[in-house]
């Protein structure tokens, strides 16, 4: 396809994003993220284009159901008209749902709250909760078929698309969880054509190792603490006017303390080997080894797989080590151990602000940020070794509160009611709109 073949109804478009940068533009996280960080030895692209496959195949099952109900809520919901409160102008944000799920629910008090599902999960959200929703799992098929095809006709179909669902819901504001994935990037395009405002929302630890690639896109980014906000800015990758501070989006529930100090260790794991099959032997190797240390000391040891793990693969090689049921929720595995482990990842941080016992170890070959030295868990341990040492100390000790920490608010907001801070947020935003 050139400039002169260029469907006219495509023409906006291609002034905004011309068709020689559009794939490179939706597809940008593959080839800078996965290709731009020497440890990485993925693609990560063949797992897109199978989850992909999967979803067109899940959507399929049920899109007789599925294409009806969601065409018969988006024409409810495009009826529908934010009315003018006494004190707030009532304004129609469209959320795409990741786990800050009880900040929507609070937004829909104030403002015409609805949702932009991709499965049926979502859908169920939208339905217990009486809201509106625009579906996206129909166009899945566009990316797929682009990937196929390499046709550039797909991509431009995909977008304008999705133009017009948000046409039919006509939303004021899409609250996304990334704008790095191509279906996301495809909604911020159609909605920067309609001059829809577009916010993210962190949705992770992100490392000072590692190059951002969420928060660049959309017209707003929304992080967790001043330490993302800085790190964004020394990246160069976004002005401090574009940032706010939201705090921690996720609801945080009340400590459970341990009854018979029997101490219950959970390792919360990660899936680095999708991005190198070499890690998969140090994952197994630490898992064994803390097994072992734990068994030693006398301690339960559980392992709590990531939502990428391959769970029968490590079944298989890890025979004695309990696994937490496919079932339980983050919540569920909270308030059932009392130390928590982990490389670097959201969990572990989230484990200080319970006021839990949160060692990190430093054991993969990838350089990552200290969270001691950022306030942000109990010890950062180098080796096995060096952890072993450290539960021994545990094991030992009166109690554990002497291993808590006072959590560094500069690098997570936890002092912050999120809803609130979100819904200040919304009006800084709309008083810019007015001084413009």
């Amino acid at each position: 396809m050139d400039a002169n073949n260029i469907d006219p109804m495509y023409a906006d478009y291609e002034k905004m994003m011309p068709h020689g940068k559009l794939s490179q533009f939706l597809f940008d996280y593959f080839r800078i993220y996965y290709k731009g960080i020497t440890w990485m030895k993925a693609t990560g692209e063949e797992s897109f284009y199978q989850a992909l496959q999967f979803n067109i195949k899940k959507y399929n099952k049920y899109k007789l159901l599925t294409g009806f109900l969601d065409s018969f809520v988006l024409k409810i919901y495009s009826k529908k008209k934010p009315s003018t409160g006494s004190s707030q102008d009532k304004k129609k944000i469209l959320f795409r749902p990741f786990k800050y799920n009880h900040i929507i629910l609070e937004v829909k008090k104030y403002h015409q709250a609805g949702l932009l599902v991709h499965g049926n999960w979502d859908r169920l959200l939208a339905a217990k909760n009486f809201m509106g929703y625009i579906a996206t799992s129909d166009l899945d098929q566009y990316l797929l078929a682009y990937l196929k095809e390499k046709n550039i006709a797909y991509l431009y179909q995909l977008i304008k698309k999705i133009e017009s669902k948000l046409k039919a819901a006509n939303p004021d504001y899409v609250v996304l969880w990334n704008d790095t994935l191509p279906m996301e990037r495809a909604i911020i395009l159609a909605s920067k054509k309609l001059g829809i405002t577009t916010l993210e929302i962190q949705h992770g630890v992100y490392d000072s190792f590692w190059p951002l690639t969420n928060g660049n896109i959309a017209d707003y980014v929304l992080v967790w603490g001043k330490y993302f906000k800085d790190l964004y800015v020394k990246q160069g990758k976004r002005k401090p006017e574009d940032i706010y501070v939201l705090g921690y989006p996720y609801a945080i529930g009340q400590e459970v303390k341990n009854r018979n100090n029997h101490y219950v260790v959970c390792y919360l794991g990660q899936d680095l080997e999708i991005y190198n099959n070499d890690f998969l032997s140090v994952k197994l190797e630490t898992l064994n080894s803390i097994y072992n240390i734990c068994k030693k000391l006398d301690l339960e040891f559980v392992y709590r797989p990531h939502p990428g793990d391959d769970r029968e693969l490590l079944k298989k090689k890890l025979v004695d080590i309990q696994f937490t049921d496919i079932k339980e929720g983050l919540e569920e595995t909270f308030n059932r151990a009392d130390i928590f482990i982990s490389f670097n990842s959201t969990a572990l941080v989230e484990a200080v602000m319970r006021q839990k016992i949160s060692l990190q170890l430093l054991n993969y070959p990838i350089k990552s940020d200290n969270l001691e030295k950022l306030g942000a868990c109990s010890a950062s341990l180098q080796t096995l070794e060096e952890l072993e040492n450290y539960l021994k100390k545990i094991v030992s000790a009166q109690n554990l509160d002497e291993f808590k920490i006072t959590f560094n608010n500069d690098y997570v907001e936890t002092r912050y009611n999120p809803t609130e801070r979100f819904l200040e947020i919304i009006k800084e935003i709309e008083s810019k709109k007015i001084k413009i």
